[in-house]
């Protein structure tokens, strides 16, 4: 079965159920008030491939044929509640949800946001492709793109992060440098699940203070900050996509905020005291 490092939810807290979420006391009240405010999408696969909660289209796209949604064996799992999850195969196409409404992008105003997910694989093993991307929002690789993938082809498995603006040319070794956060020698196994978080803010603020960082189980691995990131859509078009690109690795709770969630909230989403599927989840 697979099991992500941190400890299983059979030993949560209880809690007292109010204004339709959990919710307990303590320090942690404030950070699950904002992560429950500020979520904008929330798929955890429990009963199905649509989101459990959105503030636009629930509805995915996926390819059934090399795409299979797990009922068991998630993240979430316990000796009492299932949990689901996605894994991709080999030749699979992308799992995409639409992008307007649940991402916060605010057009040429300045805008921040996060996206949670968990992953389960082995980049030396099962990644086959040199840029093998589980996850991408832009036009295309190298234009006005949110993206996390892994490169094989310089060593050892390194996951990335990275954001480029829209296309002013080529992509060079000096944009990727400033601009792509890495984090080396991934050793991950297929049995493993590790949280990924992305946040950013800034973004088309028409001034060189834009800043995104790249979180691992619940710890900051890497940060690029004063630069200017404009980023042209058009969100009718835009899409949320997973296994963009040859990723044959499991996915399991994708969740989207309208804010650059800080150290603290990104702890919470790695070891929640609640279960995510009540607290992100809210009725539209």
């Amino acid at each position: 079965m697979f099991r992500r490092y941190s400890r299983p939810l059979r030993g949560i807290v209880p809690c007292v159920l109010i204004a339709g979420v959990l919710s307990c006391g303590g320090p942690e009240k404030a950070v699950e008030e904002k992560l429950s405010d500020h979520v904008l999408f929330f798929s955890n696969f429990e009963k199905g491939v649509d989101a459990l909660s959105s503030a636009g289209s629930t509805l995915a796209e996926i390819d059934g044929a090399l795409t299979t949604h797990h009922i068991t064996e998630g993240v979430w799992e316990t000796e009492k509640t299932s949990d689901g999850y996605i894994s991709f195969s080999e030749g699979s196409g992308a799992l995409i949800y639409k992008a307007k409404d649940n991402f916060p992008y605010l057009g040429r105003k300045p805008w921040a946001g996060s996206v949670a997910f968990w992953m389960g694989v082995n980049p030396e093993t099962e990644l086959k492709a040199n840029y093998p991307e589980p996850f991408h929002v832009g036009k295309k690789w190298d234009d006005a793109v949110i993206f996390v993938d892994f490169d094989k082809k310089h060593g050892p498995p390194a996951l990335r992060f990275g954001c480029y603006p829209d296309k002013l040319g080529e992509v060079s070794d000096e944009m990727v440098e400033k601009r792509v956060i890495r984090v080396e020698n991934v050793n991950w196994k297929s049995s493993e699940w590790h949280h990924i978080v992305i946040t950013w803010e800034n973004f088309n603020s028409g001034k060189a203070d834009a800043e995104w960082a790249l979180y691992v189980d619940g710890k900051e691995r890497g940060r690029k900050k004063n630069l200017k990131q404009d980023i042209s859509w058009d969100l009718d078009a835009q899409t949320i996509r997973f296994n963009h690109y040859k990723y044959q690795g499991k996915i399991d709770d994708i969740a989207v905020f309208d804010v650059s969630l800080d150290s603290k909230e990104v702890a919470y989403l790695f070891k929640p005291r609640i279960p995510l599927n009540n607290l992100l989840k809210k009725d539209r």
